[in-house]
């Protein structure tokens, strides 16, 4: 259920400085961290989001825009709170562009099915 906007980093999880941050590609460590928060989720949408991470076709951003949101939701955040974030926003247009069925996400996230 809570799936997809789901997955990709707030910079606490890098230990880098941000300047040192690729665009398009994730540092091993991000990767890392990405895949245990991934973790948390279950059945589909864990099995959705380690897609997500590995898929190269989302860029590195918008992997660590999905993180942040899935985050805030894991951590207790409303859908209605987290929805019109800038993370969530840039998240799902990457996986939009990525080819992901976001209405679809964005439904399950409402409480449909």
């Amino acid at each position: 259920m809570l799936l997809a906007l789901t997955f990709v980093v707030a910079a606490a999880v890098v230990p880098h400085p941000a300047a040192a941050l690729s665009m398009l590609h994730l540092q091993p460590r991000e990767r890392v961290a990405m895949l245990k928060t991934c973790r948390h989720l279950d059945g589909q949408d864990e099995a959705l989001c380690r897609r997500v991470v590995d898929d190269p076709r989302v860029i590195a951003n918008d992997k660590r825009s999905c993180l942040w949101a899935m985050r805030a939701l894991l951590q207790g955040s409303t859908w209605a709170k987290v929805r019109s974030l800038p993370a969530t926003v840039t998240c799902t247009a990457g996986l939009r562009r990525a080819g992901y069925p976001v209405r679809r996400i964005l439904r399950r996230l409402n409480g449909g099915t």
